[in-house]
């Protein structure tokens, strides 16, 4: 779909023509550390969500509803940030989002009730769905003429590495501070994260600043499948941050640290995969779909074997384990996007991605209290786990006929 003529591609980390003076490699790094900052409250939420759960006696479907609150916000912010960063750009929006979603996050740690608490949450979802919009669109276009899938694996990894940290170092901040005073020190870590890259991030190019309708027909053909599969990996990632932490505890009797840990490493197994996918997808033919196959099915399989786990395994196995679940459950992420953004206009890339990103987040809201409903109408939850490796498997078949589907090159 995407008919502009294409310069022809530099080194994705050499210097020549990079449109910001600090380098390919310091602005990736920015990029990171903005999105970790968001990530780590975002996803963060869903590792207190035990700490929640038992203060306001919530189940697992309700704890489900409480988590998928800041999801639920960026699913409804997002579609309107890429409208606006395709036209105002990156770097202005980013600027302009910084104090209301800070001060929005000092929000949620003074919230009296569990009702408060969630529309606090949903609120600070909405601005957070600046930080991907930005991140994404900035990337594509800093990288123009350049293997895009490793860039952008390596921006997005500030999501596993912003769960990861969030799993190691929330519960015992929260024995430390208490609730409020942690959302009070992440409201600065947001400030500081968002305002770095904000600097660096580059003007938008005369020539993405004259939009032209694309039709609506062709966009939904270019983004149904990166759509549809899209919405059922992210399944795996958000059933993985919620309800590793109760499985771990109830059916495997780890401690609340220690079953941080746990999550914790399959986050950096889904950081590595990140990486490793983007720069496989740069290098395979029929590279995005056919990768996130690979995906969907490490992913399946680990699900899979999380369901059929007998009672108290051993700590070393279930690291094993969750390493591998994470690659796939986390590692999908940048295909998908990229992929969008490839498939429309690059004046349109935002938008596309954005889309994506939205109708990810419609799949985050959706999958947690499915499982949770699933796990607590059958009293298991490694039924929760079984549905989840079902969602793999078709997610899986979806790519296998979108790859058969390529025409010739």
């Amino acid at each position: 779909m995407n008919n502009l003529p294409q310069p022809k591609k530099i080194s994705v980390f050499n210097r020549t023509h990079f449109p910001v003076p600090i380098g390919p490699v310091p602005f990736l790094f920015l990029g990171v550390v903005s999105q970790t900052s968001m990530s780590f409250i975002q996803q963060g939420v869903a590792v207190l969500g035990i700490l929640f759960a038992r203060q306001y006696h919530l189940s697992l479907a309700w704890l489900g509803f409480l988590v998928v609150a800041p999801s639920l916000g960026m699913m409804v912010g997002l579609i309107p940030v890429g409208w606006i960063v395709d036209r105002i750009g990156p770097r202005r929006l980013l600027f302009a989002i910084t104090g209301p979603m800070a001060v929005l996050v000092w929000t949620v740690g003074q919230a009296p009730s569990v009702g408060l608490l969630w529309l606090a949450l949903m609120a600070m979802g909405i601005t957070f769905g600046a930080v991907p919009g930005v991140g994404t669109k900035a990337v594509f276009l800093a990288f123009a003429g350049r293997d895009r899938g490793l860039p952008m694996g390596i921006r997005q990894t500030g999501v596993p590495i912003g769960a990861a940290l969030a799993a190691f170092l929330l519960p015992h901040w929260v024995r430390i501070w208490g609730i409020t005073g942690v959302f009070d020190r992440l409201a600065i870590m947001v400030v500081g994260g968002s305002l770095g890259f904000a600097a660096v991030i580059p003007a938008m190019p005369r020539r993405t600043t004259t939009l032209h309708a694309v039709p609506v027909r062709q966009f939904v053909r270019a983004l149904i499948f990166p759509a549809l599969i899209s919405m059922l990996l992210v399944g795996a990632q958000y059933d993985m941050l919620t309800f590793t932490i109760p499985d771990l505890m109830q059916r495997h009797g780890l401690t609340l640290a220690l079953a941080g840990i746990v999550l914790a490493v399959a986050q950096i197994g889904g950081g590595l995969g990140r990486i490793g996918f983007g720069v496989v997808s740069d290098r395979v033919t029929g590279h995005r779909p056919r990768v996130l196959g690979w995906t969907a099915f490490i992913a399946g399989v680990a699900t899979l074997a999380i369901a059929l786990l007998p009672h108290r395994v051993p700590v070393d196995a279930l690291l094993a384990l969750w390493f591998v679940l994470g690659t796939g459950a986390v590692g999908w992420n940048a295909l998908a996007l990229t992929w969008a953004g490839e498939s429309v206009p690059v004046e349109h890339a935002g938008l596309a991605m954005t889309t994506i990103a939205a109708l990810i987040y419609v799949g985050a809201v959706l999958h947690p209290p499915l499982f949770g409903m699933i796990a607590d109408h059958t009293g298991a939850v490694r039924y929760g786990w079984l549905w989840l490796s079902g969602c793999m498997g078709l997610a899986l078949l979806l790519s296998v006929w979108k790859q058969r589907r390529r025409p010739p090159r």
